[in-house]
């Protein structure tokens, strides 16, 4: 009996300790079994004793074996299966939680108070008209204009609401102030490593200002969205939905009393998409940019979820975020757009670079396959989100109005902030990081003295290992899935990325916990060592993090006192355990629990949020960026971080049992892969591949041709050019993009990202056209374009003694909306007052955008020249102003109807999604 209690005592936790032949039942034990083991264990403590005898009158030696497996593989699976409903019920909760959005209100007015509140029915009827009764609002076309006029008209109607109201009664409504600003500018842009001048004339802005007085018009809140939209999108989340939340939030404030402390400015922007063109124009020149303090800016890549609080650069307007009812936002995610990792940008620049402001900058994110595409339509917001937005940035603007002082602000990265699964915001100073840091630090190391965590080297490089591992090893499936020509197999299904890497990634790490296992401790002993080594890896990860200032450092505290508690607990269990003050090396279930809980639920909420933002945005990033190794990494790294605990728990049966698992997963992987690739196609209807179309015409060569592109590297010849090449019954022509830089100037710096097939349209507008003459003759079609855009060069003048050559460009280009000039000098200065031209010989590239019936511009342009006789030369590119929604194309006069651009578009696949133009280029030596 002796040998029965020391054997219970032992293995009353974990009973598979330092014996991994024969495997016992963890916890419960049937009293046969704990006989069978008492007897065991007597034997080899008395091997030359022969006197141990036990009558098995009721059982055969091959009944208890098989029992006895039976008994094992129960308790493994009972345990592994408490551990995983454990985590599958939090993701269940988590899901829930991050994916839930609020009712939507149809009413203005509360039915039972009679007081005002937020409708998302009238939000989406000001996003219906933009994007049904208008369309395409892109900068330069008719539907600019008409949505001008009509924000105009519904903000003149508001506005007159608001006087009606006044003369009831209601003598504290606030002033209601109306400007349409109409500028020209300049301003340098740079992005995705590209520098381009940025030129516009005739940028419409609508300010609306609601204040109580001159009192409150020396501090402002500014309210920014865009109603102009992209090439190829009707753009309801981008960014009519800003636009209906502003109009609904004017409607609110301008029927209750006035602001107390600070107006409130709302800027209805009309060039954005342009290159952030109006923006720079408000707050460069417009009369209320000097009294403007801080910014909020209403932005989306999406059409679905909550909107995410993404950038922040001040504590005031990060300490005001705590007062919306529907928070969602960390620094993670401001630090993360920081690395520049996210090919995106807003107004929001403008701002901070050339207003020195402050603020938020607020976006829609989820659903980003629908973003910037035909796509991007009212039915497809999804229910409640204009409600989250709506209210969310009303007691933002009510907030700044009425108690933030906004004198003073200062720009700062130094703050954390974070929201608990969209039902609190927590946010404190750096200061107050690096003194949690240290105590979160501080009690790793006590329990370290205490004995309660006992890492050793081992264990702590063995995390660091399996870390590294789960980055890299899903790249095997990659490599796998390449083979099976099968590229992007995820793209259409977020969670099938996890699906696919996630098991080769969980096998990596846990064959670097198989090849670290200690097989002279005990597999408990192993257990809290790794648990132990768990906890110091993230100790010095926070010590790092912080030592370099980056406050997503929380996210390590986090992990770091979640294990520190649990493993204070398991000491606490073991010494309550302890009946013979013999020392307990084990790690009991609930521990995993705790260490657990907290992490595992944040980390699924976040890592939600990072698949939905990389995984739609890995269709747009280029056609050579590796996007499959790229999730294979970003999946391995959620695998690891959504619950590291579980390398210390694949400890717990030995390794025996760990070998099993490894085999498992990668066989469960190799089905998955087989699976994905037979069944499955990476785009489908709602989840599009973006292919790109120019029909050019050239005027130097007399070609005209139609140039076909995708921006990712999944399948796009096959499928598609080749349905085009029979359409128009000719071949195609690849073109590498990094080898012919200047293909896609319509669209620089994007062009980039692209490569293109290339098929000539001239046949096939000859045997279109009614126009003998076009369709007989041998001479270029181009000489039939009239009205092509011009550069002529004037007040031209040459110092031989500076060697400086100056001239006047004009450039007119009638019926034709986005000009691109691109040309090589060395450049001594120019008109363009926003920045001085690079102090070297380089390539330039000029972009010009116009508003409405804006046809022209000049540049005063100093160079280094040979002589008087040493011309500039210059490319120039013009886009067309027709085809943007409306499905029409201009045609080449006497020809007929041809129609390429329309014929594209008809014959869409479901699958793609189109952004499409017409452009016609011409070479100038001037």
């Amino acid at each position: 009996m002796d040998a029965l209690n020391a054997l219970k005592q032992r293995h009353f936790t974990n009973p598979f300790d330092n014996d991994e032949d024969h495997l016992h039942q963890i916890s419960i034990f049937s009293p046969e079994t704990l006989v069978d083991a008492a007897i065991r264990s007597h034997s080899r403590s008395n091997s030359k004793s022969k006197s141990v005898s036990v009558d098995y009158d009721d059982y055969s030696k091959s009944s208890k074996k098989r029992r006895s497996t039976f008994s094992n593989i129960k308790a493994i699976l009972t345990a592994w299966g408490i551990f995983i409903g454990f985590l599958a019920l939090i993701l269940a909760v988590v899901y829930q939680i991050h994916y839930r959005l609020p009712a939507p209100v149809y009413e203005g007015m509360n039915p039972v108070s009679g007081k005002l509140q937020f409708s998302e029915e009238n939000v989406r009827q000001v996003v219906r008209h933009m994007t049904r009764n208008i369309g395409y609002r892109v900068v330069g076309t008719d539907q600019e204009l008409e949505t001008k006029n009509y924000l105009i008209r519904e903000l003149s109607n508001l506005k007159e609401n608001a006087r009606l109201e006044r003369l009831r009664g209601s003598h504290d409504l606030p002033h209601f102030d109306m400007w349409v600003q109409v500028g020209d500018g300049s301003h340098r842009f740079d992005f995705m490593s590209k520098v381009v001048m940025k030129m516009y004339t005739n940028m419409t802005n609508i300010i609306v200002r609601l204040s109580c007085g001159p009192e409150c018009d020396q501090n402002s809140i500014l309210l920014n969205a865009h109603y102009d939209t992209t090439l190829g999108s009707p753009g309801a989340a981008d960014d009519a939905l800003g636009c209906g939340v502003m109009m609904e939030i004017i409607r609110i404030m301008s029927l209750r009393p006035a602001p107390k402390k600070n107006s409130v400015v709302f800027l209805f922007n009309g060039g954005e998409e342009s290159l952030q063109d109006a923006s720079h124009s408000f707050i460069t020149s417009h009369e209320l940019k000097d009294n403007i303090r801080a910014v909020v800016n209403l932005e989306a890549c999406g059409t679905s979820g909550p909107e995410i609080l993404f950038q922040a650069n001040s504590r005031v307007m990060i300490d005001a975020y705590r007062t919306v009812p529907y928070p969602h936002g960390t620094v993670l995610a401001n630090d993360l757009f920081a690395t520049g990792l996210i090919l995106s940008d807003t107004d929001f620049r403008q701002f901070v670079d050339h207003g020195n402001l402050t603020g938020l900058d607020m976006a829609v994110y989820k659903n980003s396959y629908l973003y910037h595409t035909h796509l991007d339509l009212d039915e497809f917001l999804e229910e409640g989100l204009p409600q989250h937005m709506g209210e969310n940035t009303l007691a933002l603007a009510t907030y700044l109005t009425e108690e933030a002082n906004l004198v003073n602000l200062e720009r700062t990265s130094s703050v954390v902030f974070f929201d608990i699964f969209g039902l609190f915001f927590v946010s404190y100073s750096w200061t107050t990081a690096i003194r949690l840091h240290i105590l979160v630090g501080g009690l790793s190391l006590f329990t370290v003295a205490t004995q309660a965590s006992r890492p050793t080297v081992r264990s702590t490089l063995s995390i660091l290992l399996s870390f590294v591992v789960a980055l890299l090893l899903p790249n095997f499936s990659v490599v796998l899935l390449k083979a099976l020509g099968s590229p992007m197999q995820w793209f259409s299904h977020e969670w099938l990325s996890m699906a696919l890497f996630g098991p080769m990634a969980l096998a990596g790490m846990f064959g670097i916990q198989y090849l670290f296992h200690d097989k002279k401790a005990s597999n408990g002993a192993n257990e809290l060592n790794t648990l132990s080594g768990l906890q110091m890896f993230f100790t010095f990860a926070l010590a790092a993090v912080s030592y370099v200032g980056l406050a997503s450092s929380y996210v390590f505290a986090l992990f770091t006192i979640c294990v520190t508690t649990a493993l204070v607990f398991n000491h606490k269990k073991a010494a309550i355990n302890l009946k013979d003050n013999r020392e307990v090396t084990h790690v009991d279930l609930a521990t995993y629990f705790i260490a657990s809980l907290l992490p595992t639920a944040y980390f699924s909420f976040v890592c939600f949020s990072l698949l939905d933002m990389f995984i739609p945005l890995t269709g747009r990033i280029g056609v050579d960026a590796p996007v499959d190794h790229i999730v294979a990494v970003m999946s391995g790294f959620i695998t690891f971080v959504f619950c590291p605990p579980v390398l210390a728990f694949s400890h717990r049966f030995g390794r025996a049992v760990l070998k099993r698992i490894i085999l498992g997963l990668v066989v469960a992987h190799l089905i998955m892969v087989l699976i994905s690739s037979t069944v499955i196609h990476p785009y489908d209807e709602l989840h599009p591949k973006r292919v790109f179309v120019q029909h050019l015409r050239n005027m130097t060569s007399g070609e005209s041709v139609l140039y076909l592109a995708h921006a990712d590297p999944g399948p796009f010849y096959e499928p598609y050019v080749t349905e085009i090449e029979s359409m128009f019954k000719t071949d195609a022509k690849f073109r590498s993009g990094s080898a012919n830089p200047s293909d896609w100037n319509a669209i620089y710096p994007f062009n980039q990202f692209l490569e293109s097939y290339v098929l000539d349209t001239t046949p096939y507008i000859r045997s279109q056209t009614t126009n003998k003459t076009i369709s007989e003759s041998t001479a270029p079609l181009t000489d039939l374009i009239q009205g092509a855009p011009k550069l002529i060069a004037e007040n031209i003048s040459y110092d031989p003694e500076t060697g400086l050559r100056r001239l006047t460009v004009l450039c007119t280009h009638p019926d034709y909306i986005w000009t691109v000039a691109n040309f090589d000098t060395h450049l001594a200065s120019w008109s363009l007052g926003s920045s001085d031209p690079f102090p070297y010989a380089t390539h330039y590239v000029i972009r010009h955008v116009g508003g409405y019936v804006s046809d022209g511009w000049r540049v005063d342009l100093e160079y280094y020249a040979t002589g008087p006789e040493d011309k500039l030369r210059i490319e120039l590119t013009a886009m067309e102003t027709e085809g943007f929604g409306r499905d029409t194309e201009r045609e080449l006069e006497g020809s007929g109807e041809i129609g390429v651009m329309k014929r594209i578009v008809k014959s869409r696949p479901l699958w793609t999604t189109l952004t499409y133009f017409s452009i016609l280029t011409d070479m100038f030596e001037l």
